[in-house]
C-alpha cells in the first residue's frame, strides 16, 4: 500500500504514472519515519531540499557528530519499540508516539503537507488533522516493520548546511520495496523552541517527503473541495486499515502456529 492519497480515475495514465512514483517515494519516507520521524516525517521541512552532496561525491564527511547521535540513537528506539513482541500492538503505538513527538514536531509538519489549505481550516480542524496525520504515520511504520525483517538503517555522515541546520545522511539496507538494494536517506535537524534537535524533514534519494506528501494530500483537497475534515477521516481511515490489516496477519500466524 502507499502512503499516498490516491487521485481520481479521470486523471492521464502519465499524471497516474508520475503520481504513483511520487507516492512510494513518499511511502519509502514515511516508513522510514521510526527513525525519526516521519514519517515518515514527520518528520518535514518548509522549503524543497536538494540532495545531499555528499552522496554524489566521494567519502561523506561527518560534520556533526552530536546530530548524528541524535538520528542513530532514535532509528535503534523506533526499531526496539516496534520490534518488541512482548508489548501489546496498542503499547507500542503508544511508545512509538511518545518517541516520535520527543523528536518531531508533528503539528507543525502536518500544517506544512496542508500548504495555502490551512487558511481555510479552524483550529480544531488543523488539530484534528495533526492527530490523524501522526497516528497515519505510526500506524505505516508498524505494518512496515511487521514485514521488513532484516532491514537496517545506518547512519553514515553528516553536512552543516548553516549554524542551525544539519543533514544528517544513512543509509536503508535490506528493504523488500527496494529489491534488498541500498537506500539513500537524509534526516534534516534543527533546533526547537527549547534549543533541543528535531527533526524537521526526512529525504529519500533526495526527494523531500515533505514536499511529496504535500503534493499528494493538495491533488485530494482539490478535488473534495478543500475539505480538510474528509481528508482528515481519510487518513483515519487507511490507519485502521493498516491496523486491521495487522490484526489480522497475527490472528493467522498464531492459527497457523497450531
Amino acid at each position: 500500500m502507499r502512503a499516498a492519497i490516491l487521485i481520481c480515475p479521470e486523471t492521464s495514465h502519465r499524471a497516474l504514472a508520475i503520481k504513483s512514483a511520487l507516492s512510494n517515494l513518499a511511502y519509502q519516507g514515511v516508513k522510514l519515519f521510526y527513525a525519526l520521524s516521519v514519517y515518515l516525517c514527520a518528520g518535514f521541512i518548509f522549503i524543497a531540499l536538494q540532495a545531499p552532496a555528499a552522496h554524489a561525491a566521494g567519502p561523506i564527511a561527518h560534520a556533526a557528530p552530536a546530530a548524528e547521535t541524535f538520528i542513530q540513537q532514535n532509528i535503534d528506539k523506533g526499531y526496539a519499540i516496534l520490534g518488541d513482541t512482548s508489548l501489546t500492538p496498542q503499547k507500542r503505538a503508544d511508545n512509538f508516539r511518545a518517541l516520535l513527538g520527543g523528536i518531531m514536531d508533528g503539528k507543525r509538519v502536518a500544517v506544512f503537507t496542508l500548504g495555502p489549505y490551512t487558511r481555510g481550516a479552524s483550529g480544531p480542524q488543523i488539530d484534528g488533522f495533526s492527530d490523524a496525520f501522526l497516528d497515519f504515520v505510526i500506524a505505516v511504520l508498524q505494518h512496515d516493520i511487521s514485514g521488513s525483517p532484516g532491514e537496517t538503517l545506518t547512519v553514515t555522515g553528516s553536512v552543516v548546511r548553516a549554524p542551525d541546520d544539519v543533514m544528517v545522511m544513512a543509509k536503508l539496507v535490506g528493504s523488500p520495496r527496494a529489491n534488498g538494494a541500498p537506500v539513500n536517506m537524509g534526516f534534516r535537524v534543527r533546533k526547537d523552541a527549547k534549543g533541543a534537535d528535531t527533526i524537521v524533514d526526512l529525504q529519500v534519494e533526495g526527494v523531500s517527503m515533505a514536499m511529496a506528501q504535500r503534493s499528494d494530500f493538495s491533488a485530494w483537497l482539490q478535488q473534495h473541495d478543500g475539505d480538510v475534515s474528509g481528508l482528515t477521516r481519510e487518513l483515519e481511515n487507511r490507519a485502521a486499515l493498516f491496523r486491521e490489516t495487522d490484526a489480522q496477519a497475527r490472528t493467522g500466524s498464531v492459527a497457523s502456529s497450531h
